[in-house]
C-alpha cells in the first residue's frame, strides 16, 4: 500500500513514483542463500547427530539457525515487504517507503546527494525485463571501520525503465541544487529564484 502522501510537505509535488519489479526484488533475497546453505548443512548435520545420540543440546547451535535465516527468512521478508515498497521523486527530495508492520520512510534531499549511479544486474535482465536500481550516496551513507569506509547507499531497487528514471532524476537534482546555491531564471521569469515554482518540463 502506497502511503508516501503521509509525509509530503505542503505543496510538495511528486514528479515520479514507482515500485520494484517483483521477481528481481524477491530473488535478490537469495543472494546470501549459498552462504546460508553452508551453515544450514553443517548445522543440520550436528543437529541430526545430536538427536540420534539423544543429545538435544545440538538443536540450539547457532550455525543451523543462521542458515535457516539466510535461506528462508530473508526471501520471506522480501515477499512480505514488497507490497509496502514504493519510491518517489518530488521537487525537493527522494522518498523511499518500506516496512513490514509499520511504514518506514527514508528521505534524501537533492543537495545532500554526493554521487548517484544506475545498475542493471543479472536478475533484472532475466526476470525484470531490463529493470534496474538507482544507488544514491550521501555523506551519511559511509560508515568508517578498521578496514576503511563502507558504503551503504540509499537504493531505488529494481524499477522499470531505470535509465530513463535516472536521467530524469539527474536533471531534477541538478536543477534544484543549482537553484538552491545560485538562484536563477529557469523558473518563471516573473519571479526568478529559489522559492518560485519549478517546471520540470523546461
Amino acid at each position: 500500500m502506497k502511503e508516501i502522501d503521509k509525509i509530503l510537505d505542503s505543496k510538495e509535488k511528486v514528479f515520479w513514483e514507482g515500485r520494484p519489479k517483483f521477481w528481481p526484488f524477491f530473488l535478490s533475497g537469495f543472494a546470501g542463500a549459498l552462504f546460508g546453505l553452508i551453515f544450514l548443512i553443517v548445522g543440520g548435520i550436528f543437529v541430526i547427530m545430536g538427536i540420534l545420540s539423544g543429545n538435544y543440546f545440538f538443536i540450539f547451535i547457532p550455525h543451523f539457525w543462521i542458515g535457516v535465516v539466510f535461506v528462508f527468512g530473508i526471501p520471506l521478508y522480501k515477499a512480505l515487504v514488497y507490497s509496502h515498497t514504493y519510491y518517489a521523486i518530488t521537487h525537493k527530495r527522494i522518498i523511499l517507503q518500506k516496512g513490514l508492520i509499520g511504514r518506514d520512510f527514508e528521505t534524501v534531499d537533492f543537495d545532500q546527494i554526493t554521487n548517484a549511479e544506475v545498475n542493471v544486474g543479472v536478475l533484472d535482465k532475466l526476470f525484470g525485463g531490463g529493470s534496474g536500481s538507482i544507488l544514491l550516496s550521501t555523506v551519511g551513507t559511509f560508515t568508517y571501520t578498521r578496514r576503511g569506509p563502507i558504503q551503504k547507499p540509499y537504493t531505488i531497487s529494481h524499477i522499470a525503465n531505470p535509465y530513463e528514471v535516472f536521467k530524469f532524476f539527474k536533471k531534477v537534482s541538478h536543477d534544484v541544487k543549482t537553484d538552491i546555491h545560485f538562484p536563477n531564471k529557469y523558473r518563471p521569469t516573473e519571479n526568478p529564484g529559489y522559492r518560485t515554482h519549478y517546471n520540470v518540463k523546461k
